[in-house]
Parts: structure tokens; C-alpha cells; sequence
């Protein structure tokens, strides 16, 4: 498939950080000199002002109406960017303003470099699943979320035990108890998930990983599965219990309550990478697999 041609570009900037605003401007400008146009995202209002022909919109319209999103800050940036990504995809390159950046892979000082290439045809594109959950009480479903990373069944309380019923794909897997559990996708899989015990798991196999948190049995271990499972997680027991999408929002949950979790069916999340990149060097740099200190 011949590389995509940009033509709308826009941009996403980590809250107040004057590092990335200062880059922002400066990619704007870059764009414009290309004769692409450009939009920030609605939050950098102030920005907005400060760089001359620049649009600015909500994060949904960036994705409605642009051909390519540039994030700029750390993955969590980047997440919130990706998992509005319901009812269209376009390609999302993160440039890295924060610490870790394993999403946000390429190094602010290659950030025009990295974007030649790109407008150039030069990348290419790594395409991840993203989560589809369910929340459905007494019969009736109250939320549906897209999520890029987990979703996670947490206790709220100190030494409170949570008890829950997993199913897979109809079938009653076990009952936990524990602190929580964990569902990612392969790119989420080196977030919450790995700091429980959990494999990471190279971005494009099409798996999920369920990592039990704290589990009061020994014999309960993390699980890779099929994507094309569908999970389903029962509240047995566990006051104070809350759901959590991608670490960034959360809703309270009840005995009863039925979390369903598959793979979000419409489309990928469509990464963008520079031509050299390496999953494993990344693992290497980011996370020091296998490095000695």
C-alpha cells in the first residue's frame, strides 16, 4: 500500500508544558512552509493564538476532519489522544515530551527530521488493537469505551478483596480473589499490566493479556489469549470497586455488575513509525530488557 499524503495535520500538545507549546509553533510553522494546514487541539487555545493561520479544535474534530495527528508529550498524552479514535482512525506519530515515551517514540530533537521522512513516504505504520468495554447492570448496558491500553477492575479500599467471576467467550475460566485484574492490549501490555507480573507482548500479535493483581492464590497467573476472545468479568463481591479505562477515567462499579471486553471491531489504531524503528530496541532503551546495571 503506497504511503498516505498529508495534507490537514493536527496536532496535540501536553497541557502547559512550555517545551512542547515552543515545539508546537515551531512545527507549525514548519507545516505551513509546506503549504499543509494545521490545527492544535482546543486545550492549547493559548498556543493557538501565538502561531499565525492556525485552527484550533477539539480532539474529535482533529480526528474527523485531519489526515494525520502529531502528539505532542508523554503516552499518556498520546492515549488520550488515540482513544477518541471511535468512529474514525488516522495515523498518530508521538513525539516524546515527557520521560518514558513508549508510545511517544521519536525524540523531540529528530521531531522535523522524523517528519521529512514521514511526509516524504518514508515511515511506516503499526497497527494495534484497541479494547472495546462493556459495563452492563441489572440488564442494561450503561457505558461502552474504546480503550488503547487496559481496562482494570480495582479495589478503592484498603484491604478490601474484590471476587471476581472470568469467563471466556462464554465459558467460566475461574473465580479470583484479589486486588483487581488487569485486561491490555499488546501496546498496553507494558504498562499496568507488565508491573503485575504480566508478559510484554510485541505490539502486532494479536493477543490479550489478563494479569491478575495481587491474587490470593499462588496458582493464578497472568494469561495470554486470543484477540478474537471476548472477555467477561461478574462483581462478585468487592464494596468500593471502581473500572478503570487507560488510567484516565473510572466509574464506580456494583456487586453484579458484568464488564464485557473484546477487541473494538470498526477499526486499528494505526501508529506511525519512523522506517528504522525496532520494537525491541525500544524495549531495550525504554524499559532496559535484559540490560544490566
Amino acid at each position: 500500500m503506497a504511503p498516505a499524503k498529508f495534507q490537514k495535520i493536527g496536532i496535540v500538545i501536553k497541557h502547559r508544558i512550555e517545551e512542547a507549546n515552543n515545539l508546537a509553533q515551531e512545527l507549525a510553522a514548519y507545516f505551513q512552509e509546506k503549504k499543509l494546514k494545521v490545527y492544535f487541539a482546543s486545550e492549547a487555545k493559548d498556543v493557538c493564538t501565538l502561531a499565525m493561520g492556525v485552527e484550533c479544535a477539539t480532539k474529535e474534530d482533529l480526528i474527523k476532519n485531519c489526515d494525520l495527528l502529531v502528539v505532542l508529550g508523554g503516552d499518556g498524552t498520546f492515549i488520550s489522544a488515540a482513544r477518541r479514535m471511535v468512529e474514525r482512525s488516522i495515523p498518530i506519530l508521538g513525539i516524546n515530551m515527557g520521560t518514558l515515551g513508549f508510545l511517544t517514540e521519536v525524540r523531540k530533537t529528530e521531531a522535523k527530521k522524523i517528519l521529512d521522512e514521514v511526509l516524504a513516504g518514508k515511515y511506516k505504520v503499526s497497527e494495534r488493537i484497541m479494547l472495546e468495554s462493556t459495563l452492563i447492570r441489572s440488564g442494561k448496558e450503561i457505558s461502552n469505551v474504546v480503550v488503547v491500553n487496559d481496562a482494570v477492575v480495582h479495589k478503592a479500599a484498603i484491604a478490601r478483596i474484590i471476587e471476581l467471576e472470568i469467563s471466556i467467550n462464554g465459558s467460566v475460566l475461574t473465580k479470583m480473589r484479589g486486588d483487581g485484574l488487569i485486561i491490555s492490549t499488546p501496546s498496553g501490555s507494558t504498562a499496568y499490566s507488565l508491573a503485575a507480573g504480566g508478559p510484554a507482548i510485541e505490539p502486532t500479535v494479536p493477543a490479550l493479556v489478563i494479569s491478575p493483581i495481587c491474587p490470593h492464590a499462588l496458582s493464578l497467573r497472568p494469561l495470554v489469549i486470543d484477540d478474537s476472545s471476548e472477555i467477561a468479568l461478574t462483581l462478585k463481591n468487592g464494596t468500593e470497586t471502581i473500572l478503570t479505562w487507560d488510567g484516565q477515567t473510572s466509574v464506580q462499579l456494583q456487586e453484579g455488575d458484568v464488564i464485557r471486553i473484546r477487541k473494538y471491531g470498526k477499526h486499528v489504531l494505526s501508529v506511525i513509525q519512523p522506517k528504522t524503528s525496532n520494537y525491541f530496541d525500544i524495549l531495550r532503551e525504554k524499559l532496559k530488557y535484559g540490560v544490566r546495571e
